[in-house]
């Protein structure tokens, strides 16, 4: 069962990251918004290969989720998807998460290292920020509690410790709560 805190920040990625028009819940138009964003920052016009390599593997992810609401019969809104959630963190749950978050979170990884050096600088992040549409006046502070090493650099192995934070741990003082900005805000 999922924690009160976990309810918080789950809560935070689905309204200030996945539900890109803010209306309750989850569909293709919302991703396709973020690859539209992530085109828009990298310059790539609609037609090209590369704008239609990054809306697909954004609608990709949608897929994913989509998936699970269709088997379940629910529509992807913010309660279902804490069902969700919570049966992906429960025990017997492993794979589940490892498809739906892990493999998520190498692809935003590898989407947002641009000049593909193996890390994350604090431009690359915070350009993740603007895509995402997430508060902008939390990535700095976010970029440096996730660079557990002081190297200015995010590795994907520390994004993902970010991610196990952010989503498994009941530590309101964990790092990884700020992988997404601030999960406390409630002006969202």
């Amino acid at each position: 069962m999922l924690t009160e805190l976990q309810r918080q920040k789950i809560t935070h990625y689905f309204h200030a990251v996945l539900d890109q028009d803010r209306n309750g819940v989850l569909q293709d138009n919302d991703f396709m918004e973020i690859g539209e964003s992530l085109c828009i920052l990298w310059r790539y016009k609609p037609g090209s290969p590369e704008y239609q390599k990054v809306i697909d593997q954004c609608l990709s992810s949608w897929h994913l989720f989509e998936r699970h609401f269709k088997t379940t019969g629910g529509e992807a809104n913010l309660e279902n998807f804490l069902k969700f959630f919570d049966k992906m963190l429960s025990p017997g749950g492993e794979e589940m998460y490892r498809q739906y978050v892990i493999n998520v979170v190498g692809d935003v990884f590898d989407s947002f290292d641009v000049n593909a050096d193996g890390v994350i600088s604090i431009n690359e992040y915070v350009d993740l920020f603007m895509c995402y549409h997430i508060k902008i006046k939390y990535s700095a502070k976010a970029f440096l509690k996730l660079d557990r090493n002081g190297d200015d650099q995010v590795t994907k192995e520390e994004l993902l410790q970010a991610v196990d934070e952010f989503f498994k741990s009941d530590d309101p003082k964990a790092p990884g709560n700020w992988l997404f900005g601030f999960w406390g805000d409630k002006d969202e």
